[in-house]
């Protein structure tokens, strides 16, 4: 029985875990934790299977989310993760990638640097190709309201955020918690042909590292804009300190150049381990 694999993708809080457990059978739903936090329940690629009622076996994925909230994971590691995992997929042959979803909060209109960031490299592990298997799901509570119907809209209207990938195929559907929406979105995905994501086909066919990817180029990108940032930080630091006249505003300061510095250190550790990951994997 070939088995259907639809990978779930989005920032901490979205609702990807809670998505899942709509559909799963009861028995298989205390696999998937569901979080209402900002500390993210998910910092490794993992996966549910089962078959449904219709006879076919489906393998939903649930992909950790970039700049979250976990201790001894980063973005670097979340990258390699996912692209490791899409490409034993993909070559292993044992599974059809039939679908990919990212979720998102209607509340969220206004997408910070977390969102947007997995937004950005959603569509770069994506690819231009595989937007017609991509479905946006905008998250819910029960009916929504006229700010929330208004909200959708611009979250559609908007080149920043959602209109590139509904204009290249993608569609938007709502999710309002229960299993019958859920079963929905993902029965829709079923009848689609099978997809080879951008990042698959650089690590696969192109012969490409991680680092020399779309999504690899896009996280560098990301990487070096917060370090320049630090970097800007920690000389402004510098000169308080200098300047600085009491005890107590050094050792503030002192501490604050302590933080700074250990996140540089930490950008740093994150491009040197993605410039010394090979895309390929064995089998």
């Amino acid at each position: 029985m070939s088995v259907q694999t639809i990978v779930i993708m989005g920032p901490t809080g979205s609702g990807k875990s809670s998505f899942i457990n709509a559909l799963v059978p009861p028995k298989l739903s205390s696999y998937i934790q569901a979080g209402h936090s900002s500390e993210s329940e998910t910092n490794e690629v993992r996966h549910i299977e089962w078959v449904n009622d219709d006879g076919v076996r489906i393998k939903l994925v649930d992909a950790p989310g970039f700049d979250d909230a976990r201790e001894g994971s980063s973005d670097t590691d979340v990258l390699n993760m996912i692209a490791s995992f899409l490409e034993k997929e993909y070559k292993a042959q044992t599974s059809k990638l039939v679908g990919l979803i990212y979720m998102h909060r209607v509340n969220d209109i206004r997408v910070g640097r977390t969102s947007g960031q997995n937004l950005r490299m959603f569509y770069k592990l994506c690819g231009q190709d595989s937007l017609k298997n991509v479905v946006i799901v905008v998250t819910t509570q029960n009916e929504v309201t006229p700010e929330e119907w208004h909200r959708e809209q611009e979250l559609l209207s908007s080149d920043y955020l959602f209109k590139s990938l509904v204009d290249g195929g993608a569609i938007v559907r709502r999710h309002d918690g229960a299993r019958g929406s859920a079963s929905e979105i993902v029965n829709c995905l079923l009848c689609k042909e099978h997809a080879t994501t951008q990042i698959v086909r650089e690590l696969v066919h192109e012969r490409k590292t991680v680092e020399e990817t779309s999504a690899g180029v896009e996280l560098q990108s990301e990487l070096r804009a917060s370090l320049q940032k630090h970097r800007r930080e920690l000389e402004v630091l510098g000169g308080q300190l200098q300047s600085a006249t009491t005890p107590m505003a050094k050792r503030e300061l002192v501490e604050q150049k302590s933080m700074v510095e250990q996140s540089i250190s930490s950008l740093n550790q994150q491009l040197n381990g993605l410039e010394g990951h090979s895309g390929t994997c064995e089998m």
